[in-house]
């Protein structure tokens, strides 16, 4: 029997479909388009200064002219001007011409913009210098808020060079009192003096392994008692009042349940109002003694640090010049703390 020829036909089934059109390429485009105007929109709009858009707005604004060429009535009674010109819509002889700005070139600001010119400085008034009380001080202050200047009294300008060489005065006896004692010379940063509005404020502070009173106690250190009486011989003889105030740290004390860090500053205080008086400080000049504990830290990052623990002597000698004209200095803490220098 003869072998049967065997055949194999192969078909194409993509014959069978229609053919795709192009009409997705064109709305592609058009989207494409669109998102490039979009986003090149935002760039100008962010690239653009408060100027420019405003420019730009006013362009836009198609209630510019209404609102400055507006009338009551019927063309506001006026219907043409001179040689036949519509006045309501142009004419160079209206009285009230719409502004320019933002139609024939938005982005550009008018002739007069303050755009593009070198700043200036310009001072309506001017408060007078804080100066320290060594330093002169100019005659002319400002009022307070009026923008006009007043002239200050020359009587409280030479106050006010009198109290700084006063307490110039007490500040460089202390200090070389205290560098001629080889006792108290390792003490001298334990001392710290400071100008305030209130007057001099003297302290004297605690440090590591160096404090001034016994631990726990008011008890003044023979040495403490030595530094506090060469302050009272400087101020023995200035007729200001003395405020003396104690302060603590924040560690609690616990030597007795009924006595804690605000008995101990107010004892620490009196203890120093004592050695003042025995070195010649008048005792009806003692004017406060008070204890404030820890509520007013010398280092309030640290609360237990050394130097919280301090006593305040306030030399209460005002500055004169104090709140006159706007000449004074800003007002200082309770203990006057705040420090001009």
């Amino acid at each position: 029997m003869a072998e049967q020829q065997i055949i194999i036909k192969k078909s194409d089934d993509h014959d069978d479909h229609d053919h795709h059109g192009g009409g997705w390429k064109v709305a592609y485009a058009d989207f494409m388009t669109a998102m490039m105007a979009f986003f090149l929109m935002l760039w100008i709009i962010s690239a653009a200064d408060e100027k420019k858009l405003q420019g730009l707005a006013e362009y836009f604004t198609p209630n510019v002219a209404s609102d400055i060429m507006g009338g009551e009535g019927f063309l506001d009674g006026q219907v043409f001007g001179p040689d036949g010109v519509f006045s309501g819509v142009d004419g160079q002889s209206f009285q009230i011409q719409p502004p320019s700005f933002g139609r024939e070139d938005p982005v550009s600001p008018p002739s007069d913009s303050p755009i593009g010119l070198e700043p200036r400085i310009v001072v309506e008034y001017a408060d007078s210098p804080v100066p320290g009380d060594n330093q002169a001080i100019d005659v002319t202050a400002a009022s307070s808020g009026s923008g006009q200047g007043e002239e200050i009294d020359p009587a409280l300008l030479a106050a006010r060079a009198d109290r700084a060489a006063r307490l110039d005065e007490v500040t460089e006896e202390i200090e070389a009192a205290v560098a001629a004692n080889l006792a108290l010379v390792e003490l001298e940063s334990n001392l710290r003096i400071d100008r305030t509005p209130d007057g001099l404020l003297i302290q004297i502070l605690d440090q590591e392994n160096r404090p001034m009173f016994a631990s726990g106690s008011a008890r003044i250190d023979a040495a403490t008692r030595e530094l506090v009486q060469i302050i009272g011989l400087a101020v023995s003889d200035l007729p200001y009042p003395v405020a003396i105030t104690g302060h603590t740290d924040a560690v609690p004390f616990t030597g007795r349940s009924d006595y804690g860090n605000w008995e101990l500053s107010a004892d620490r205080a009196n203890a120093t109002r004592r050695a003042l008086v025995t070195a010649g400080v008048g005792a009806a000049r003692i004017s406060r003694v008070s204890g404030l504990a820890d509520t007013m830290p010398l280092n309030a990052e640290s609360p237990d640090a050394p130097e919280n623990r301090r006593i305040t002597m306030l030399l209460m000698y005002p500055d004169p010049l104090a709140g006159v004209g706007g000449a004074g200095v800003a007002a200082p803490a309770s203990d006057g703390t705040e420090s001009l220098d």
